[in-house]
C-alpha cells in the first residue's frame, strides 16, 4: 500500500507550482533548484528546454516585461496524479514602452517528490502591440 506523503498531496503540488510562479514574477532564479528537478524537461511551443533553458527563459522575459509581485493570477488549478493544470493571467508592462499587456497562460506541470520534472505551457497575448508580435511569447 502506498502512503501519500505531504509533498504528494494535491495542495503541496499546487504550492510547488505557485513557488515557481512567484520566482518567475520576481525574476529570481537563485532558488530554482529548490522547486525544479535537475532532470527537468520543458515543452513550450519554442521547443524543448532543460533547467538552464528555463532559467534563461525567466531572465529573458524579465528583460522584456516589467512584473510586479501580483502580476500573475491563478484562475484555475486542477491536480490529477502527478500533473497540475493551471490556467493563469499575467498583467505586465512592456519594459521598453511601459505599455500594459495581459497574457493568458495554460500550464501542465508534472510534479514528483515536491519538484517540477516536466511541463507543457503556452501563453498568448490578449492585446497585440506594434513592437511585440504573438510569436515572441513562447515561454
Amino acid at each position: 500500500m502506498h502512503n501519500v506523503t505531504t509533498q504528494d498531496s494535491p495542495e503541496s503540488k499546487k504550492a510547488v507550482f505557485r513557488k515557481l510562479v512567484d520566482m518567475y514574477a520576481a525574476g529570481d532564479v537563485s532558488a530554482l533548484d529548490q522547486v525544479v528537478a535537475p532532470n527537468y524537461v520543458g515543452h513550450p511551443s519554442a521547443g524543448d528546454r532543460d533547467l538552464e533553458g528555463l532559467r534563461q527563459s525567466i531572465l529573458y522575459f524579465h528583460n522584456l516585461f516589467i512584473y510586479t509581485q501580483d502580476s500573475f493570477h491563478i484562475e484555475d488549478q486542477l491536480v490529477d496524479g502527478e500533473k497540475v493544470v493551471t490556467r493563469m493571467t499575467a498583467h505586465v508592462q512592456i519594459r521598453e514602452t511601459g505599455e500594459p499587456v495581459t497574457l493568458l497562460g495554460i500550464n501542465i506541470a508534472r510534479i514528483v517528490d515536491g519538484k517540477l520534472v516536466e511541463e507543457w505551457n503556452t501563453w498568448e497575448q490578449t492585446k497585440a502591440t506594434e513592437r511585440l508580435k504573438p510569436s515572441t511569447l513562447s515561454a
